[in-house]
């Protein structure tokens, strides 16, 4: 699967500041003064806490879990897929095969639990994933066959994986349904023995 994992976009409206006490024509210079420095503070305040709140993280659901899942597992199959043609190592182009294989069969698996437990994956929390996938492939597309290929699709192997691995260790915690955590935790090894495997490839080309 290829976390990752991606960064969701929040919309944050703001309230509109009053000012506490308006003046009267009685009132006098130091009333106005501290009337104008109170609603100083309270906007700087507003704007304080509106930097925070926008700084925060999207919250983590199952259904951005499912949707990440199936992003991550659909980039995998659509580069494992471009080396199989084009990478030249044996041992690459049968790492990508097995790829092809391990990923269509955890992205079926994980869409038949979202339609099992009626969850509908959030499309917006796999942007990420999604973006990162679209810029792997461009440039899985233009190396050259060759060498130059199988260096660059087991160097996005390697971080992807790693990626993907910290993102599901993450979503372990995270996942609320049961049978989801489950499916994570039995997809964290498989995960794993990949990393491990391209970690060794890359080794032994370097």
């Amino acid at each position: 699967m290829v976390r990752t994992i991606s960064k969701t976009a929040f919309a944050l409206t703001l309230g509109a500041v009053t000012m506490l006490g308006a003046c009267k024509k009685s009132d006098n210079a130091t009333d106005t003064t501290m009337a104008a420095t109170d609603t100083s503070m309270s906007t700087g305040a507003m704007s304080s806490t509106s930097m925070n709140a926008a700084a925060t993280p999207a919250p983590i659901t199952d259904a951005g879990i499912f949707a990440a899942l199936a992003a991550a597992n659909q980039g995998e199959i659509d580069a494992g897929k471009m080396a199989e043609t084009k990478a030249t190592s044996a041992a690459v182009k049968s790492f990508a095969h097995d790829m092809v294989s391990a990923h269509t069969a955890m992205l079926n698996d994980g869409n038949a639990l979202a339609k099992k437990l009626n969850i509908t994956p959030d499309a917006a929390a796999a942007d990420s994933i999604n973006a990162m996938n679209q810029s792997t492939g461009a440039a899985l597309t233009a190396a050259a066959k060759g060498a130059t290929f199988d260096s660059a699709y087991v160097n996005a192997q390697v971080a992807g994986h790693q990626y993907v691995l910290d993102m599901i260790k993450r979503d372990e915690g995270a996942a609320q349904n049961a049978q989801l955590k489950s499916a994570l935790t039995s997809a964290e090894p498989k995960v794993q023995a990949h990393l491990d495997r391209i970690k060794s490839i890359q080794g032994k080309m370097m």
